[in-house]
C-alpha cells in the first residue's frame, strides 16, 4: 500500500513544466537540467571543485597549515565591527586581493551600506574573502573571511600561517579578534555616539531647546545632576569616589520626559544609549546593556518607561527582571562612568530597592503638568510653522493657554493638529481662533481620564486617586 502511494506521489511531481513565450510553447525538464549540471560539475578538476579556496589561500600565505580564529556578532553590531576592521588595519596592512567562490567560480564580494552617526553612510564587505599583506613587510600576510549566517549574525574568520611569527608592535595575531573588539569600543563608531540598544544611531537634535517648555527648577536640577556631573566624573575617579549616578524622571504621560532625555543627550559629549521596553526581550539584555555602557564609558544610559521595561515592583511576581536591574546597577562590577537616566509614568510603582538607595538612583525628579506660561510656550511653538489667521495673536494664544489647564504637552499638540485638520477639511489655508477654540473644547471633552502627579511613596489610595475625571 505504501509503495502504491509512493508511485502516485512521484507521478504528481512531474519535473517538466511548460511556459508560453514569444517563440511559442516551451517545455523545460528540471530533472534533465539538474542532471546536466551535475555531469558538468563532475568534469571539473577535483582541486577546482573542492579545494580552490585552500589552494589560493595556502599559495598566498606561502604555508601548508594555518591557525584559525573566528567570532560572530549579532545584527547591526557585526556590521559596525566589520566597518571598524578597515580603519583598524589601515595603518599597516593593505588588501592584496578580494573575492568570493561559488560553485568553483571566482565572483565579486558582496557589499552593503550601513548608516552611521550624523547621517553618514559607509560601505562594508559583508560576504567575501580578503588577502592582506603588510605595507612594511610583504611577507607578513593573513586571510580574512567575512560571512553572514541565516540569523543575520556577522562573522569574521582569520587564517594566519602556522609557525610564523605574525605579531607586530600594533597587532597580536594570537589574540587578534580580542584586540579588534577592544579597539572597537575604545575608538570605534559607537564611542561618544547616540544610539539605541539595537545599534541604530539616533540624531542629537540641537534645536530641541526651543521645543521644551521648561520648569526652571527641573532644568537646573537635571543640568547639575547629569551634565555638570559628567565634568566631575574624571576627578571623582581620580579620588577613588563613585563616579556613577542614577536619576529618575517621573510624571504623567505626555509631559515631555522623553524630550527632556533627548535634550540631555544633545548636550552630552559622551556616549548615550537609548533603551525602550520593547528592546528588552530576555533576562540577559539588561546585564549586557550595562556591560556595553561600561565598555563605552563615560556613558549616559537612558531607559524609557523603566517600570514597564523591568517591572520594578516586587508585587508583580511574573516579572523576573528586578534582580537583574539591582545587580546591574549596584552589583559586584561597579558602573564606573555610567549615568542612568530612567523615565516612568508611575514613580509610586518602583520598588524601594531601586529608587530609595544612593548608588542606584540618587534622585527622583518630578516632571509635572505644564503651568500657564509653559502651555503658552508649547502652543506657540506648535503654531509657528502653520499658517494662521490674524486673529490667532498673542492674546488668543494666552487665552487658549489659560483655558487648557490640566493638559499635557502631548494634548496641547493635539489641540493644534485638530484645528489644522478642521481648517483643511473646510479647504481653508489659515487656522482661525475659532478652530483652536473648538478643538480645545473637543479635546477637553474626549481626553478621558487626566493624570495627576502622584509623589513617590504614595499610599495605595493616593495612587488609586491619581486619575480624575
Amino acid at each position: 500500500m505504501d509503495e502504491e502511494k509512493k508511485q502516485e506521489q512521484e507521478k504528481k511531481m512531474d519535473p517538466v513544466f511548460t511556459i508560453e513565450s514569444s517563440l511559442g510553447r516551451v517545455s523545460i525538464d528540471m530533472k534533465a537540467y539538474a542532471d546536466a549540471k551535475a555531469a558538468a560539475h563532475a568534469l571539473l578538476p577535483k582541486q577546482t571543485r573542492q579545494n580552490m579556496f585552500d589552494s589560493k589561500m595556502f599559495t598566498f600565505l606561502n604555508a601548508i597549515k594555518t591557525q584559525r580564529d573566528s567570532r560572530y556578532w549579532k545584527g547591526h553590531l557585526g556590521a559596525l565591527m566589520k566597518m571598524h576592521l578597515d580603519s583598524y588595519l589601515e595603518p599597516e596592512y593593505e588588501v592584496s586581493e578580494e573575492f568570493s567562490i561559488e560553485d568553483g567560480i571566482l565572483r565579486p564580494c558582496m557589499y552593503d551600506t550601513i548608516a552611521l552617526q550624523g547621517k553618514q553612510r559607509q560601505r562594508i564587505m559583508v560576504i567575501g574573502t580578503r588577502f592582506y599583506q603588510s605595507k612594511v613587510d610583504p611577507a607578513h600576510r593573513f586571510t580574512l573571511i567575512s560571512s553572514v549566517d541565516g540569523d543575520g549574525d556577522h562573522r569574521i574568520t582569520i587564517h594566519t600561517p602556522t609557525g610564523h611569527s605574525m605579531n607586530t608592535e600594533r597587532y597580536d595575531f594570537t589574540n587578534f579578534i580580542n584586540q579588534l573588539e577592544e579597539d572597537f569600543y575604545e575608538n570605534g563608531p559607537l564611542n561618544q555616539a547616540f544610539f539605541d540598544l539595537k545599534y541604530n544611531f539616533v540624531e542629537r537634535d540641537t534645536n530641541i531647546d526651543a521645543l521644551l517648555a521648561w520648569d526652571p527648577v527641573v532644568k537646573e536640577t537635571l543640568w547639575k545632576d547629569i551634565i555638570t556631573f559628567q565634568k566631575a566624573m574624571p576627578k571623582l575617579k581620580e579620588l577613588g569616589l563613585a563616579n556613577s549616578r542614577g536619576v529618575i524622571l517621573a510624571g504623567p504621560p505626555g509631559t515631555g520626559k522623553t524630550m527632556i532625555a533627548k535634550w540631555l543627550a544633545a548636550h552630552s559629549d559622551i556616549t548615550c544609549i537609548l533603551i525602550s521596553a520593547e528592546m528588552i526581550t530576555g533576562r540577559q539584555d539588561i546585564k549586557k546593556c550595562y556591560e556595553l555602557a561600561r565598555k563605552l564609558s563615560p556613558t549616559l544610559l537612558i531607559i524609557e518607561d523603566i517600570d514597564t521595561a523591568g517591572a520594578l515592583d516586587r508585587r508583580a511576581s511574573d516579572h523576573p527582571l528586578l534582580g537583574e536591574f539591582l545587580q546591574s546597577m549596584d552589583g559586584v562590577v561597579p558602573n564606573h562612568g555610567v549615568i542612568t537616566l530612567a523615565t516612568t509614568n508611575h514613580s509610586n510603582k518602583i520598588d524601594p530597592a531601586i529608587a530609595d538607595r544612593p548608588g542606584r538612583f540618587d534622585r527622583i525628579v518630578e516632571v509635572g503638568l505644564p503651568d500657564k506660561e509653559q502651555r503658552y510656550h508649547i502652543l506657540h511653538q506648535h503654531l509657528k510653522p502653520i499658517n494662521t489667521a490674524p486673529t490667532v495673536n498673542r492674546e488668543a494664544i494666552e487665552r487658549l493657554a489659560k483655558s487648557s489647564d490640566g493638559l499635557t504637552g502631548a494634548w496641547l499638540r493635539e489641540v493644534v493638529q485638530s484645528a489644522l485638520i478642521a481648517s483643511l477639511s473646510d479647504d481653508r489655508e489659515l487656522i482661525t481662533k475659532e478652530d483652536l477654540t473648538a478643538s480645545l473644547k473637543d479635546i477637553l471633552k474626549r481626553r478621558g481620564m487626566a493624570y495627576r502627579v502622584t509623589p513617590y511613596g504614595a499610599t495605595a489610595q493616593e495612587a488609586a486617586n491619581a486619575y480624575v475625571q
